[in-house]
């Protein structure tokens, strides 16, 4: 099941997930939550306040990314490095080198570092928003006056993503290498899962979810909605939160999971 919880900041969301945490510790039963990478440090302390020396070790806390890293552990496949945001620019800078008599617009910038990283962070939203270099190589033909450089982003892309394969992952493959395992492992089926401080989930992060919701008895995501009413349920006809929650909605029913608010 996935249990939607929702209101503005400071309507105690996060402080009702922690409730039914540590609830659920006092019972013997444990919990894994999800937060962005940013947070994992201030969660972490959080946990440890809020359940005390006698119930923290009943949660762990993960990213999406470092819980892929658990699961790819469990399934004995964790070995491959993941790449930092300088090594995937390097790599970049690499792929530029060796598309040089085919990228006109682009080359100039192979040695700005700002652009390597740029052109790396943006390969990174492509990648998460479930695209390969080959399929913008298919699109980009298609789009107007910017086809030209399009068309040599999916070079780069494309050169990017050999370069990854024989030398490490970045944080999407991750994901996709935790997904391709197919079933979710032991450890991850016994807990109850909980989600939070997220605005939105990326195509990898919604396969992994959707995973979740097919196999785990409960999935709980809270969401901020600052711009909607502060009435139970009502979410505002344009907020954000709102479509978050309708696509959430929408992957559990595909999973074939029920959905609760």
């Amino acid at each position: 099941m996935l249990k939607l919880v929702l209101g503005g900041s400071g309507s105690g969301k996060t402080t009702l997930l922690y409730s039914r945490i540590k609830a659920r510790a006092e019972q013997g039963r444990r919990s894994i939550l999800l937060v962005p990478e940013q947070f994992t440090s201030s969660t972490e302390g959080r946990i440890y306040r809020e359940l005390g020396d006698a119930l923290s070790g009943m949660v762990e806390s993960f990213s999406f990314t470092s819980l892929a890293e658990r699961i790819l552990s469990a399934e004995g496949g964790a070995a491959v490095q993941t790449l930092s945001d300088a090594g995937r620019a390097v790599l970049v800078r690499r792929a530029l080198e060796e598309l040089q008599d085919h990228v006109h617009y682009y080359y100039r910038h192979r040695r700005s570092a700002a652009f390597c990283q740029m052109a790396a962070q943006t390969i990174d939203e492509l990648k998460s928003a479930g695209l390969s270099g080959a399929q913008l190589a298919e699109l980009a033909p298609d789009c107007g006056p910017e086809s030209g450089k399009l068309s040599e982003l999916a070079l780069i892309f494309q050169g990017y993503e050999t370069l990854l394969a024989g030398t490490g992952m970045d944080p999407a493959d991750r994901l996709e290498a935790a997904l391709a395992r197919g079933e979710l492992p032991d450890f991850l089926r016994e807990r109850e899962v909980f989600i939070d401080e997220f605005d939105t989930f990326n195509a990898p992060k919604k396969r992994l979810m959707g995973a979740m919701l097919a196999a785990l008895p409960t999935v709980t995501v809270a969401l901020c909605d600052d711009g909607a009413p502060m009435v139970p349920g009502d979410m505002g006809l344009f907020s954000g939160a709102k479509q978050v929650a309708a696509q959430l909605r929408q992957l559990a029913r595909k999973n074939g999971a029920d959905a609760a608010v």
